[in-house]
Formats: C-alpha cells, structure tokens, sequence
C-alpha cells in the first residue's frame, strides 16, 4: 500500500533511503523498488524526480560525499585549538568514515568497480562532485598550513611556502585514503591482515611519519 506525501518531502525521502542502502552495500546492490516498498511510495516517483535509477543513485552519491566533506571539515574544527591535532582528527573522521560507509566510500573511490560509472555520464555530475572534492582539498591545505606554520615557529624557523604546503597536502591525503582504505577491508591483497589487531601501531606510525613531513625533517 503506498501512502500520500508531498513531492519535495518524497523526493528527500528517495535520496536519505536511497544513500543508507548506498552507503552500506554500494550502488550496484540499490534497487528502487526496494526503497519505494520500504518507504511506502510509488515506484513511479522515482522516474517522476530523477528519470529513472542511475540519477537516483548518482544524486544520493552526491549528497553522501558532500556530507563527507562537510563531517571531515567539522571533526578539525571540533578538535581544538591546536593545529596538529585538528589536521589528525581529519585524517582519524576520514578513516572512520570509510569504515561506516563501505558501499559509498567504494563507489566513490573505485566508480567503474562499484558499479557506479553515473557519476561521470553529465558535465553538471562532474561539476558538483569536483566543487566539492576541491573544497575538500582546500580544507586539507588551511589544516596542513596551520599544522606547518604551528611547528615551524616552534623551532623558529621561516614559514613554509604554498607549494610545499600543497604538496605535504596531498603526501597527506595519500596517506590517509590508503590507510582508510587498508582499515575498511577494501585492499584484496591485505584485507586478510588484522587491521583491527594492527591499525593503533599503524596509526601511530602515520602520526610520526606525517609529523616529520610537517617539520621538514
């Protein structure tokens, strides 16, 4: 039995459903029809607010990784006044994210794979994601340059250039997704390692790596 809502209110509901299955079992294991008897609706609304399946998904993947960098953002905001410790609580909500969004995390990072090769079929698609990915790596920099900044008057010397910032930037995000990666259970060929058992020696040795890319030593 289908219920009566308004349309602005189903089409929010469509996407929030459609990324909670996206987000645990990845896009090619989301079927609308599913989602529409779960939430009571027509599966004529889907055709009806998106065109049919591929942009649902695609929009819930959207909103899934603008959240992402939103959650990211905010785990270094609330972390403190320190520099160091707001860039690793980034780098820790990264990981964590991962973890509790494996299908979405896959998709994002491995489309073709995942089953997820929507996200590129549209310039505005490509647009939105890349919007976003640049504020995310904009975020890193600001971290990764008050992080620098903060050692770097320890020790009394000169303060970092933009390129070298923009490039421990990126040694950072590298870092990082494949550490998440490796955490999460997405690497086949380490996914039978303990990462449980070994992720606090990991992490801790990431910490002294990334701290050493800091301080140019």
């Amino acid at each position: 039995m289908t219920r009566s809502i308004p349309r602005n209110e189903a089409r929010a509901l469509l996407v929030e459903t459609t990324l909670a299955h996206l987000s645990r079992l990845g896009p090619a294991h989301v079927h609308p029809k599913e989602i529409c008897e779960e939430l009571g609706l027509s599966k004529a609304l889907v055709n009806y607010h998106f065109g049919g399946r591929d942009a649902l998904i695609t929009e819930a993947m959207l909103v899934g990784y603008e959240r992402y960098v939103e959650e990211l953002w905010s785990a270094a905001v609330s972390a403190g006044d320190d520099p160091v410790e707001r860039l690793f609580a980034w780098v820790d909500r990264q990981v964590e994210w991962t973890m509790d969004n494996p299908g979405l995390a896959a998709a994002l990072n491995f489309p073709d794979a995942a089953a997820g090769e929507t996200l590129s079929v549209s310039t505005w698609v490509s647009e939105r994601i890349q919007s976003s990915g640049e504020q995310n790596f904009a975020n890193l920099q600001r971290l990764v340059g008050d992080a620098m900044a903060h050692l770097h008057a320890e020790k009394g010397s000169a303060a970092p250039s933009r390129s070298t910032v923009g490039l421990n930037a990126a040694l950072v995000g590298w870092v990082t997704f494949g550490m998440s990666i490796w955490r999460a259970g997405r690497h086949l060929p380490t996914r039978d390692i303990d990462s449980g058992k070994y992720f606090d020696v990991a992490r801790e040795h990431v910490r002294a790596k990334v701290l050493e890319i800091l301080r140019g030593s």
